[in-house]
């Protein structure tokens, strides 16, 4: 059983920040079912595991897990933890390979997430793309880190299965591929033909889409709020599952 020192506390409880995670090349995973998915699709990344519900060791075993589990006590999980009420059971996990952007784009529909910086958004973002077969999302500099445990969270193991390349918005129009743009002015997308293929913009939860990015395309698109019941706008996550759902029944 691996030895929970105050250097091994403050390593862990350190991950909740991105400086860390890149100085320490790890990230955390916290509860029962995402730990379950990961432990099941990928082990390799899977450093260390730490419970304090001694029942949930019978069940690591099940699913088949290889590395050491260490038996902790609450106070010792509440040190570690990256949540206010800790799942009683967290991984360290070694950060997987950056991903690069894909020579060939023909027949691709990519999310491309401008300036998203709410963690809970893109979370459920990576989940609307895996569930709807987007092998990429493209994000710009500043959106939230994939690995902020509350986009883990969302995300649950979507964040690794979907692959995720950083892209300057001044290289989106050199890529290639029809760049749509999502915004409330644009064209209802219900009075359009399905794209076969694109790189779709989404904007800051705030803000909407930069004005660089909006004037380098003719083609933006919008989602009809025609039977609104008096709601004036979509978080951009709502937004995502709803394109999502609009490109796969092309």
């Amino acid at each position: 059983m691996e030895q929970l020192s105050k250097a091994r506390i403050k390593l862990i409880h350190s991950l909740q920040h991105k400086k860390y995670r890149l100085k320490y090349d790890k990230f955390i995973v916290e509860g029962l079912k995402i730990t379950k998915e990961l432990v099941e699709e990928h082990q390799n990344i899977v450093e260390s595991v730490y419970i304090s519900n001694p029942d949930y060791q019978s069940l690591l075993v099940e699913w088949g897990l290889k590395v050491q589990i260490n038996l902790l006590s609450e106070r010792e999980m509440k040190l570690i933890s990256q949540m206010s009420t800790p799942p009683g059971i967290l991984c360290v996990c070694t950060l997987p390979a950056i991903h690069e952007i894909p020579e060939v784009l023909t027949g691709r529909k990519i999310f491309y997430l401008d300036a998203v910086r709410d963690p809970g958004n893109l979370g459920t973002i990576l989940r609307v793309a895996d569930w709807f077969g987007m092998a990429y999302i493209f994000l710009s500099p500043d959106c939230v880190d994939i690995y902020n445990p509350k986009v883990v969270q969302a995300s649950m193991t979507s964040f690794l299965r979907v692959k995720v390349c950083e892209v300057d918005p001044s290289d989106l129009m050199n890529l290639g591929s029809t760049l749509y743009v999502c915004d409330m002015d644009g064209t209802d997308i219900g009075q359009l033909p399905h794209p076969k293929e694109g790189i779709f913009v989404l904007g800051n939860e705030a803000r909407g889409v930069s004005d660089a990015i909006q004037a380098s395309t003719q083609n933006v698109i919008a989602i009809s709020k025609r039977q609104s019941l008096g709601a004036e706008s979509l978080n951009v996550a709502s937004v995502a599952a709803i394109l999502g759902a609009w490109l796969a029944n092309e």
